[in-house]
């Protein structure tokens, strides 16, 4: 995988011209596709923004990024390139917001695939990171993800209560009769039942805590507040983190639960 920034260490190399054309500058992403669709190349000899179409790329190396000729770049006078220089989606900074319309923060970095553009994570400036299985869609006005949080809709069709809505309305009534009364009992066995199971789950939180080794547990502690210098992923590929992000407990634990630890720790700042 690479990552906006990871890139930007490339220049383009063409074949037929036998020379270096150009320097990554900056990404362009698809909105429709959720894809990297145009790199952005200061020219080697004006320093002037150059269009590469993502599809005209030969092979993304770890030294070169290789075309066929210069023919492969838009030319400068063509109105697309000259709209993706200006006004093109770069992703970097767009907010992020869940199903259920709450802003989470903005895009601080991204990973995607070099062969298929495919944006493949998004890390937000808190440290959050979402796979492309949670992508609803990209737009320049904003990025929305499934943070897992139920939508109103999902409720409604699932007959959940909304135990704050019942209690207000009880509240609200002056006399209740014996059927409000009956309500509003149900309503307080229910915030009992709440705080059970809250409690069995971070009962359950702890005692999952407590199953990592001392060693694991002093690697924890090690790990927060670093910073990745490279792109770390799980074996398993559930858990991915992009270089440059700063570790938190969260993300920590989440490599722990996916064997990453080790990765991790090879891949920290001193």
């Amino acid at each position: 995988m690479e990552t906006n920034e990871s890139i930007l260490t490339r220049s383009i190399v063409g074949l037929d011209d036998r020379k270096v054309l150009g320097k990554m500058r900056e990404l362009r992403v698809d909105c429709d596709t959720l894809a990297v669709g145009h790199y952005i190349v200061s020219n080697a000899t004006t320093s002037t923004p150059l269009v590469l179409p993502f599809a005209n790329v030969i092979a993304v190396g770890d030294t070169f990024i290789t075309v066929q000729s210069r023919e492969d770049f838009l030319a400068a006078s063509d109105p697309q390139a000259q709209a993706l220089i200006g006004d093109g989606f770069a992703l970097i900074g767009a907010e992020v917001y869940t199903r259920t319309g709450n802003k989470l923060g903005t895009v601080a970095t991204y990973a995607f695939d070099p062969v298929y553009g495919t944006v493949t994570s998004l890390t937000l400036d808190n440290g959050t990171v979402f796979a492309a299985d949670a992508f609803v869609f990209f737009a320049p006005e904003f990025v929305f993800v499934d943070d897992g949080a139920k939508t109103a809709a999902e409720l409604r069709e699932s007959g959940e209560p909304a135990a704050e809505v019942v209690a207000e309305e009880v509240v609200a009534v002056d006399e209740p009769v014996a059927d409000e009364v009956l309500l509003a009992d149900d309503v307080a066995a229910l915030a009992v039942e709440d705080e059970i199971v809250e409690a069995f789950e971070e009962a359950a939180v702890e005692e999952e805590a407590l199953e990592l080794s001392e060693e694991d547990a002093q690697l924890v502690e090690f790990l927060i507040g670093k910073t990745l210098t490279e792109d770390v992923a799980s074996a398993d590929g559930v858990f991915v983190a992009a270089r440059g992000v700063i570790l938190t407990r969260e993300l920590v634990e989440q490599a722990a639960a996916h064997d990453a630890l080790l990765s991790l720790t090879m891949s920290v700042d001193e």
